[in-house]
């Protein structure tokens, strides 16, 4: 019975200790960390703001971004349709091949015709393929241009509403 005890009353120690441990180190961890002095930045001084004009063809830029994005986008879908139409195609003509007759001559005929209709819808589709690369790497590029010259940069949030009060004139004096 006594060693009973004497464990009982290590556990109730070695509890307690633990405890008392943990209250440290969260009052430790809830510590403001010491006040320094900031560390002063060296190297670029803060740029000054765009201008309305410079603000205007960022706008601009990226009203022209957007909408070649979204002919890009268009295009690849068409050309995503045009690719599973050649798949959807080729896998016809492969359970068409396996269960072609050697003898049928007719069939023969059928399967090389069919073969000329998929070849001309992939070579479609391989014609559309460059010009397509070549308007995404456009994109890609102009964005980049985009992002170097307008990203990030300062602008008088007054003189984007003006840019925006006069693109709304314009909507509507040529809608009339």
């Amino acid at each position: 019975m006594h060693s009973i005890w004497s464990r009982h009353r290590r556990a109730i120690r070695l509890s307690i200790g633990l405890l008392a441990s943990a209250m440290l180190l969260q009052a430790y961890a809830t510590e403001p960390p010491p006040k320094t002095a900031p560390a002063k930045q060296q190297g670029k001084a803060k740029q000054k703001p765009m201008s309305r004009d410079q603000l205007r063809a960022c706008m601009d830029q990226q009203d022209r971004l957007t909408a070649m994005r979204a002919s890009v986008l268009k295009e690849q879908a068409s050309l995503d349709q045009q690719r599973a139409e050649v798949a959807r195609m080729d896998a016809e003509l492969e359970r068409k091949r396996a269960s072609l007759d050697p003898a049928d001559d007719a069939a023969k005929q059928a399967l090389v015709d069919e073969e000329g209709r998929r070849n001309v819808v992939g070579e479609a589709y391989n014609a559309r393929l460059p010009a397509l690369k070549e308007r995404g790497s456009t994109l890609d590029k102009e964005r980049q241009t985009w992002v170097e010259q307008c990203a990030n940069k300062d602008f008088d949030e007054r003189d984007e509403f003006a840019i925006l009060r006069e693109r709304k004139a314009a909507a509507k004096a040529a809608g009339k």
